[in-house]
């Protein structure tokens, strides 16, 4: 008997879900996220807040991308995010612009805890790590 109610259990629990249970990449990029350093490009430079005297805070809500350089609106648009071939090898999730004619370059990315790495999808560009602004 306690077999059987174990097994019933286990049902129940593993049954039960929820809407908001779902963790999905657009959901987990959701907020601000502040500048922590980049580097690449074809000299592989590695640039940070300090080295560079600029603070950078990315804001995602939605599908709308926003890059604040010291304070100021850098970049607004509207973003899908895909799975697709990296250039850096298998699929990867990216971020791409739903408005081409903006300077906007797909970016793969990665999460480490409260930190996310975006790696742009080009040759000799950069990858950045940001850290969440709680």
């Amino acid at each position: 008997m306690k077999k059987y109610f174990l097994i019933l259990v286990i049902v129940i629990f593993s049954s039960c879900s929820s809407a908001d249970s779902e963790v999905t990449p657009q959901k987990t990029l959701e907020g601000k996220w502040s500048w922590i350093g980049s580097s690449g490009g074809i000299a592989g430079t590695y640039e940070t807040p300090e080295s560079t005297n600029k603070v950078i805070y990315l804001e995602f809500s939605g599908s709308t991308f926003k890059k604040y350089i010291n304070g100021k609106l850098d970049t607004e648009s509207a973003f899908t995010i895909k799975t697709e071939k990296s250039i850096f090898g298998g699929e990867k999730p990216m971020i791409v612009s739903n408005e081409p004619s903006k300077k906007f370059v797909a970016m793969s990315f990665v999460f480490e805890g409260h930190k996310l790495y975006l790696y742009e999808e080009c040759y000799d560009c950069y990858g950045s790590g940001y850290i969440r602004v709680q």
